[in-house]
């Protein structure tokens, strides 16, 4: 969403107009790939006291509009805090996204003034629309370095084998060998997983079979990371590189809280996400 400089029937603050003197309004934005995700945090900076007090009033929001040229993807979020955060699938966009800030009314306000308006206007009052921008502040355009990694890349130390041996149950993890991951099926659950994984529910088999192998396969990773046996092994360094990557090192996998689902939902853009929608996309297909 591209800004121009145009005459507006009412002020607005900005850095490139006159409507209002010793005011100002911009903010920090940071923008970062984690995995297959992008984050990105905005800090506003305000200085003008009677828009100040419509946002503490909640007639007023800031807000960030993030778009991506290419994709098309845009979003809007808005908060009346001072700090906000963001994160989206990065397969959503391309390696540029746009990022803009506002603040924009949440509702009608009669008769607003300030006593930062140019001399020209002062006195005056203005009588503003529920969406109407009132303030502009700084835009950036990130190019955003991502993970292009998908769903092929980590198989390349995984191995899904039929389990001859019943006692197992349903799906079990081997984490002794060197170089592979080795995760055991049923042999019936194996026989479907082969199935569905290579037609309508990929997404959906892909989650029910590896996201929880990998919480088991980090659990195990916090817990003997400091066993040179174990962290010497190929699939151990793999991973190990990839949460690197993501800033997300191995000892701070707490497993005590749900750090080890968040950072395995992240690695795989959301799977369960994916999966629910896939399977949202073939009920809405068989109700035709």
């Amino acid at each position: 969403m591209r800004v121009k400089n145009r005459l507006s029937p009412y002020p607005i603050l900005n850095d490139y107009g006159d409507d209002y003197i010793g005011s100002s309004f911009s903010a920090e934005i940071e923008v970062e790939a984690r995995f297959s995700e992008v984050y990105g945090e905005v800090r506003f900076h305000l200085d003008d006291a009677d828009i100040r007090a419509l946002i503490d009033a909640k007639a007023a929001r800031f807000v960030v509009h993030i778009e991506c040229p290419v994709t098309c993807y845009r979003t809007a979020i808005s908060t009346s805090e001072d700090v906000l955060g963001f994160r989206f699938p990065a397969d959503q966009v391309a390696n540029k996204i746009e990022v803009r800030t506002f603040i924009v009314m949440d509702r009608e306000v009669a008769g607003f003034t300030s006593g930062a308006f140019h001399p020209d206007r002062r006195g005056q009052s203005f009588d503003f629309r529920r969406h109407q921008i009132i303030a502009i502040g700084s835009a950036k355009d990130y190019t955003v370095k991502k993970d292009d990694r998908d769903i092929g890349s980590l198989p390349s130390i995984l191995r899904i084998i039929p389990l001859k041996d019943k006692k197992k149950g349903t799906m079990s993890v081997d984490t002794d060998s060197g170089e592979h991951i080795t995760i055991g099926l049923s042999e019936d659950v194996f026989e479907l997983y082969a199935r569905l994984g290579k037609s309508t529910f990929r997404a959906t088999a892909f989650s029910l079979v590896l996201l929880p192998a990998l919480v088991i396969v980090l659990q195990r990773m916090y817990l003997m990371r400091d066993d040179e046996s174990y962290t010497s092994m190929h699939w151990y360094q793999v991973i190990e590189s990839i949460l690197e990557e993501g800033r997300q090192p191995v000892e701070t996998l707490d497993i005590q809280s749900d750090a080890l689902l968040s950072v395995c939902q992240s690695i795989f853009a959301d799977p369960i996400s994916r999966s629910l929608r896939e399977l949202d996309s073939y009920s809405e297909g068989m109700c035709e």
